[in-house]
């Protein structure tokens, strides 16, 4: 009798596929990406919400200003690029995106704002405090788990920075909290 059941599957020539695909949920790269998109528009609806609410006057970006300029929104004359879905434990900061051009970091956004899910709080940075900071990193990534190094995904032309939000708190300059919404998302 086989002990370790991964063992035992491999060495009886058993495929662990078909186990794997009925107790896993397996994503495209295409369904990753649409739920990235989804997340990302939801909590840049929430954002504008939150702002109209404290009677700011919010305007949407043109689509070449999302894509080109890396702005969502503007706000009181500043260009706001909101990043949905961020943890305390990981932070992902854009110097060039998957086509090796300039990442949001280096767009033209006054504010890069991130909703940490465990603050249920927007946090607001300086874009040019996060651009300097990842300007002062120079070591590289060896795999994706690694924080404050340079990280470049296999087959891509990016150029990115995993932190932590202890590793930037200091270089918060505001935040919009929601915690005591009864509902955070639509």
């Amino acid at each position: 009798m086989c002990k370790d059941k991964m063992k035992c599957s491999i060495s009886q020539g058993f495929s662990l596929l078909p186990i794997l695909s009925t107790t896993t949920l397996i994503m495209t790269l295409e369904e990753r990406l649409a739920q990235c998109n989804q997340e990302g528009e939801k909590a840049e609806q929430h954002f504008k919400r939150l702002m109209e609410a404290k009677g700011k006057f919010v305007l949407p970006s043109t689509r070449d200003q999302n894509i080109y300029e890396h702005v969502d929104f503007w706000v009181d004359d500043k260009g706001i690029d909101v990043k949905g879905n961020r943890h305390l434990d990981c932070i992902w900061l854009e110097l060039n995106n998957v086509q090796g051009k300039d990442g949001w970091l280096k767009g033209k956004a006054d504010y890069i704002v991130f909703d940490v899910i465990e603050l249920k709080q927007f946090c607001f940075f300086n874009r040019t405090d996060l651009l300097t900071y990842c300007d002062n990193i120079s070591g590289r990534a060896i795999s994706k788990d690694d924080f404050n190094k340079l990280y470049t995904r296999f087959g891509r032309k990016d150029l990115l920075v995993k932190v932590r939000y202890d590793d930037i708190k200091d270089l918060q300059v505001g935040f919009l909290s929601y915690k005591h919404e009864k509902v955070q998302r639509l």
